[in-house]
């Protein structure tokens, strides 16, 4: 019912939901100097932790996504609520670095399911320029949560709770609680506005299947902009997870270091409201090029020779990673092979290729820190990643040229 007020509560529990899965996503990156020396985990292994949900969302995201359009997003989005849930309940009760990796692998399962399910019940919810606009509301909630764990959590949240690091994830896991019975109530009054079989409906029919996904994958353009999205989630989740350790490595305090990590943060909210309106087709080549540009200049300045450097690098990595992913998936969904009946289908194969790089990047950074014995080596190697990206553009839009 694109009309009713209703809508705005329904965008409302969406965010709610996008909240949570940002929380669960960014909650362990400020406890990683507490969790390591506790649980007796090396970088490598904690790297391995921080990419075990991106390493099951790869395998699960397509079929679960199938299981969407079978059962509705409305109800599914409670039962991805209730796993991450879960998940963070049994990161509060690790005992060793097995049990860690399984709860947080857990989040994956969870994961998938609100990230494919909430874009669906806003399409439903909102029509014309209205659903961009609601787009750009619930896509700030991981952002906002990113704000919130990594400025609050050595501040506010560990002083108060004695230091506790498990305390600070069973919070985490309590809002997640809160999150999946809000939006249960928000699905039952929707169900009853508009009338069961219309709400728990999904868009009926056949759908796209693997002979579309064939075919997309058989266009080159496609695959060089999953490349993209590969190297994007290298740099995104590798600097996500490991971003309050690398500003303390430049000899910041924890407080320091999370008030720091924040401001990318901050600035990929902006980022996120501005580049992807200018991405028009005909500004598509540069938009991307300049946003690999500021991620690779950001990641040299990461290196902190000063203060004032340490900052210009936080900023630039923040206004890369507002827009990056957006950009790229828009230009995945323009492509002719794709095309609006092929919209939801091309989404699950850019994210679950993309958490290729999602686990990548952790890994990658918390093998060097182990061999290194800092960030250096993998801020540098980030950096080339962006590099490489630039390139790729090259070979995206002359191919486009091409045709």
């Amino acid at each position: 019912m694109p009309d009713h007020p209703y809508r705005w509560l329904v965008l409302a529990g969406c965010w709610l939901n996008y909240f949570i899965f940002g929380l669960s996503i960014t909650g362990l990156a400020p406890l990683v100097s507490l969790i390591m020396p506790q649980l007796s985990i090396s970088a490598s292994e904690m790297g391995a932790v921080l990419g075990a949900w991106q390493f099951v969302y790869i395998f699960v995201a397509i079929p679960l996504g199938l299981v969407l359009h079978r059962f509705g997003p409305g109800r599914m989005l409670v039962v991805g609520a209730v796993i991450i849930a879960a998940s963070g309940f049994l990161r509060a009760a690790a005992d060793s670095y097995g049990a860690l990796l399984a709860a947080v692998a857990l989040f994956g399962l969870g994961g998938p399911i609100l990230s494919a399910g909430i874009p669906q019940t806003v399409g439903r919810w909102f029509t014309g320029p209205e659903r961009g606009l609601a787009m750009g509301v619930y896509i700030t909630g991981p952002a906002i949560a990113g704000i919130i764990a990594y400025s609050a959590t050595h501040a506010v949240l560990l002083p108060w709770l004695g230091g506790d690091w498990r305390a600070v994830l069973r919070l985490w896991a309590w809002c997640a609680v809160a999150a999946a019975g809000i939006w249960f109530a928000i699905w039952l009054g929707g169900r009853r506005l508009a009338g069961a079989s219309t709400s728990s409906s999904t868009e009926a029919g056949s759908g796209p299947g693997l002979a579309a996904a064939r075919e997309m994958l058989s266009d080159r353009r496609v695959l060089l902009l999953l490349v993209a999205a590969i190297g994007s989630f290298t740099i995104e989740h590798g600097l996500r997870n490991w971003l309050p350790e690398i500003i303390r490595a430049s000899g910041r305090s924890p407080e320091e270091a999370g008030f720091l990590a924040a401001l990318p943060v901050l600035v990929s909210v902006g980022s996120a409201l501005v580049f992807p309106r200018l991405a028009i087709p005909e500004r598509r080549a540069l938009i991307l090029r300049s946003l690999y540009a500021l991620s690779a200049s950001g990641l040299v300045l990461l290196h902190a020779w000063t203060p004032s450097m340490l900052i210009a690098g936080l900023v630039l990595v923040g206004l890369a990673s507002g827009a990056t992913m957006t950009v790229t998936l828009l230009t995945l969904i323009e492509q002719e092979v794709v095309g609006a009946g092929r919209a939801g289908l091309a989404g699950g194969l850019f994210f679950s290729l993309a958490e290729i790089g999602g686990v990548g990047g952790p890994v990658v950074i918390g093998v060097t820190r182990d061999l290194t014995g800092g960030f250096a080596l993998a801020l540098w190697l980030l950096a080339a990643v962006a590099c490489l990206l630039i390139a790729n553009t090259f070979a995206i839009f002359a191919e486009r040229r091409a045709d």
